[in-house]
């Protein structure tokens, strides 16, 4: 049988708000019915009864929660730590939060402390469902969310409190929030994040037991954090060196077909289309003088690589996204310059450009041969 929180609360001779308090801590186990209430079971209310009253209540309360207290800790760290994909994290990091201090959302944000820029990363409910994500926002507007950062302090805020930020309530009766748990995020003792857990449905006062919990929760959230960005950049860093090696190995082995064709036309065709399956482009152009020579990404035959890189050179004039980059070559007998310019899928940078300064000097030399 399962018993409502004014049940157990009945049973045991303690407010609501301390079955609550205790089923966050763990110490009094129970389930949630669809509509989200607690449910607690009369065996588990029965034998805590009986400890209270075999050992001073308040006592064993305090000695219940310490230890389960410890108990979330070490679970949390655990599936936290564990946790190297950063979608993955962000996801567990809401989940555990919300449900320990029973709340209805968790927002994880980092956090520029130069520029004072925020980045929601994700928003999640209780259920694990993610919320739209914002758009980054200065903390400027939000002063006293910003001097908590400075002094990496957590607050509560609570709608209908008239000392509260107005920006910060404004936000809130806005969403119908009403009490948020501002925690930041602190690494090498700088603010770099900044956790928000949301109650949407009562004003709260977090026990000082359970905001000793969440300093804790979120010291554990910033070391899984910075370990998953880590592991993201080392593991796009070796992505990026193969596609480097491929497309690399794609050049090397098109420059002696250009190098072996008869005419400036073949050569300006056969370095478009080198230029388009080394780089993965969508379309390449090579010109020299008059001449000049155009091929897509499917006439180029197959691609070496799907390239990603970091610095934007240009966009197509119909806006759709593809990127630019460009590479010209002379030689030192003459100082007409052959250029070749390639249209990405996506963002272009310095190894692309790299790569294409490459093809347009061995297509230059080519063509000063022909001359």
């Amino acid at each position: 049988m399962y018993l409502s929180v004014q049940l157990a609360a009945r049973r045991l001779g303690v407010s609501s708000h301390t079955i609550r308090r205790w089923t966050a801590s763990g110490v009094l186990p129970c389930i949630r019915t669809a509509g989200g209430h607690r449910r607690i079971k009369q065996e588990d209310v029965d034998e805590l009864a009986r400890a209270v009253a075999g050992a001073g209540g308040d006592q064993l309360a305090a000695r219940l929660a310490r230890e389960r207290e410890v108990e979330t800790l070490v679970e949390t760290s655990i599936a936290l730590t564990s946790c190297l994909d950063l979608t993955e994290l962000l996801g567990e990091i809401a989940r555990r939060l919300t449900a320990i201090l029973d709340c209805h959302f968790c927002a994880v944000s980092d956090y520029d402390d130069e520029t004072n820029m925020v980045r929601v990363l994700a928003d999640f409910d209780r259920h694990g469902r993610r919320v739209t994500d914002w758009k980054p926002y200065s903390l400027k507007k939000f002063p006293f969310s910003m001097r908590l950062m400075e002094e990496q302090e957590l607050a509560v805020i609570t709608v209908s409190d008239p000392r509260a930020d107005p920006a910060e309530t404004a936000i809130m009766r806005h969403y119908g929030d009403k009490t948020l748990l501002l925690i930041p995020l602190v690494y090498q003792d700088r603010s770099v994040g900044l956790i928000e857990l949301l109650d949407h449905v009562r004003e709260r006062r977090f026990t000082r037991q359970e905001l000793r919990l969440a300093r804790a929760l979120a010291g554990l959230a910033t070391t899984a954090l910075q370990n998953a960005t880590v592991f993201g950049r080392l593991t796009r860093g070796n992505c990026d060196a193969e596609d480097l090696r491929a497309a690399l190995d794609c050049v090397t082995g098109g420059l002696p077909a250009i190098a072996a064709v008869g005419s400036v036309e073949d050569v300006l065709h056969e370095t478009a289309a080198l230029a388009c399956r080394a780089l993965d482009a969508v379309g390449a152009v090579a010109m020299w003088g008059g001449a000049s020579a155009e091929v897509s990404g499917e006439a180029a035959g197959p691609s070496a690589v799907g390239v990603s890189a970091v610095v934007t050179v240009g966009t197509d004039a119909a806006g759709a996204g593809a990127r630019v980059v460009t590479a010209t070559a002379t030689t030192r007998a003459s100082s007409e310059a052959l250029g070749v310019t390639t249209t990405l899928a996506r963002v272009g940078g310095e190894d692309e450009a790299r790569l294409l300064r490459l093809i347009a000097m061995s297509a230059a030399q080519a063509v000063e041969r022909l001359r």
